[in-house]
């Protein structure tokens, strides 16, 4: 699994076409958990996104998933707002 360098013009066209979970206010592992639901219901190459404000899940979450994406990217705010994108081989 390799980690994508994701900017914000990436991140607009990135949303267009992702399943996005606000998973704001939630701490590991509820993230984690989620994001393996979510991917399990996907399509290969298709996108999950996991928004967040814990820092802690732009580590726990891609681990979490690292058997069923190919790729990770973390876009993170100025305002300490995270987003995980998740791409599922």
């Amino acid at each position: 699994m390799e980690e994508r360098k994701v900017n914000d013009e990436d991140m607009k066209e990135i949303e267009q076409n992702a399943v996005i979970i606000d998973m704001e206010g939630e701490v590991c592992p509820y993230p984690q958990i989620i994001a393996r639901e979510e991917i399990k219901k996907i399509d290969s190459g298709k996108i999950v996104i996991i928004q967040t404000d814990h820092v802690m899940a732009t580590k726990a979450v891609p681990q979490s998933v690292s058997n069923d994406v190919s790729e990770y990217g973390i876009w993170k705010s100025g305002s300490g707002q995270y987003k995980i994108i998740l791409w599922k081989k």
